[in-house]
């Protein structure tokens, strides 16, 4: 049974922010324990996959215009992939089979992206008032938005 729209949209306003913290922590020290780099994969993976098999669950709203509502999908597909290899490569190097060095750096890619895609939709949320942060935020949030 498919999960219904309001599920999987609070799954993945979830695995959105348990992510971003899963990766500060992860990167905080350097290095991180291997619990928590399974919990990422795990995460990682489970949302990567709820995307390719459902689709995106963001739009760029009719505020958004030109060149950056053209390339709102692709860039959101290019954090999923992002993920993905993230994902793959931490999983790869917890299971010794790839150096844990590619695994670190993928761990600073996405978050060097996650920091552009945080400025982008508090850009869309401050200077074109569209509301964007009440997308992926929990709704009690709201009120303070």
């Amino acid at each position: 049974m498919a999960p219904t729209s309001s599920s999987r949209r609070a799954l993945t306003i979830t695995l959105h922010w348990a992510l971003f913290l899963m990766l500060l922590a992860m990167i905080k020290g350097g290095t991180a324990a291997e619990p928590l780099r399974w919990a990422f994969v795990a995460g990682g993976g489970l949302w990567v996959g709820m995307a390719v098999l459902r689709g995106l669950l963001g739009r760029p709203g009719p505020k958004l215009t030109g060149l950056a509502r053209s390339s709102f999908a692709p860039m959101h597909w290019a954090m999923y992939a992002l993920l993905a290899a993230a994902v793959v490569l931490n999983a790869t190097a917890l299971l010794a089979l790839t150096p844990q060095v590619w695994a670190w750096n993928s761990l600073l890619v996405l978050l060097v992206a996650a920091t552009f895609h945080a400025i982008f939709h508090l850009w869309r949320h401050t200077a074109l008032n569209d509301g964007a942060l009440r997308m992926m935020t929990p709704k009690a949030m709201h009120k303070h938005l």
